[in-house]
């Protein structure tokens, strides 16, 4: 068997006649039927049944198409991948990030991107920061969106925004009267406490109140903000936050600003070293702009 009779074979299947099968493989018509009678010979079954001088598949030669046809399908896709690999198109962009980002500025990002590359598919992969560091370590992502982290070998980090922790309370709230939330203010009521992840560990919220004289009296702990959110929601604490996931709670939860500042530093990280395209490019443009143009409580 060769590849110009499988062709040849899989033409006349398709089309129904020699004639069309020789024009689509540039040849005559008995060149169809040579490749055709060598093909058989070579299987040992007849493929089609002559009736007139017509060929009609054999049930043995539709059994042997099925099998010819996934290979040629497969051919088919190496020849699409082939193509997208010319134009440096990737098949898909693998983004981690970290849970409030990932409902808020991500998605910004992402319409921006579709603009420049509608079908590209985007893997997106919603973890906290320690499971974040173990994909780009493993180069098991192309991106990844998340608080800034200590240096760490083989990750490269793109400073994105400085912000900084909010005081966030049911609206309700006593103490959403005030312009300004101190250490001061918080003595005695419920508070979230963030656990620790990786290297990131808040000490820093707990030093500020304990050094305020106004230790903390905490009675709910959490990985994720949209979890804190809604605790805070549910009149049950409230908390030191970060301000992105709370336009989901904005209903139910107001914030006020923390001082002394508790600062955030918001990062864009990827594996080093990094095979750069035109995709990988423009979404760190978009994310970039999504930090840029975001409004934040005041």
């Amino acid at each position: 068997m060769n590849f110009r009779q499988l062709e040849a074979f899989r033409h006349v299947i398709v089309t129904g006649t020699t004639k069309e099968a020789a024009r689509r493989m540039f040849v005559t018509q008995p060149a169809i039927s040579r490749l055709i009678n060598a093909l058989e010979e070579e299987l040992g079954f007849a493929l089609f049944n002559r009736l007139k001088g017509r060929l009609q598949p054999s049930r043995a030669g539709m059994r042997f198409y099925e099998a010819v046809e996934q290979n040629f399908l497969g051919l088919e896709r190496l020849d699409q991948t082939a193509a997208r690999i010319r134009r440096s198109e990737p098949r898909e962009l693998k983004i981690a990030c970290t849970p409030a980002l990932s409902a808020t500025l991500l998605p910004v990002a992402i319409r921006a991107l579709r603009v420049h590359y509608p079908t590209i598919m985007i893997n997106v992969d919603t973890v906290i920061v320690p499971d974040l560091l173990e994909r780009l370590q493993q180069m098991r992502v192309d991106l990844a969106v998340t608080l800034a982290f200590p240096p760490i070998t083989g990750i490269e980090v793109e400073p994105l925004l400085e912000t900084e922790n909010y005081c966030a309370m049911p609206i309700s709230h006593p103490l959403a009267s005030k312009d300004v939330i101190t250490p001061e203010d918080l003595v005695g009521i419920p508070l979230l406490k963030p656990l620790p992840t990786g290297p990131l560990t808040w000490e820093e919220e707990e030093q500020i109140l304990q050094k305020a004289g106004a230790e903390p009296r905490y009675v709910t702990a959490y990985h994720t903000s949209h979890t804190g959110y809604a605790m805070i929601a549910q009149d049950l604490c409230i908390g030191l936050m970060e301000p992105f996931a709370a336009q989901h709670w904005r209903n139910e939860v107001t914030l006020r600003p923390f001082r002394p500042r508790l600062k955030l530093t918001y990062a864009l990280a990827y594996p080093s070293p990094q095979i750069q395209t035109k995709p990988i490019y423009e979404f760190r443009e978009a994310i970039r702009e999504a930090f840029k143009n975001w409004t934040f409580p005041s």
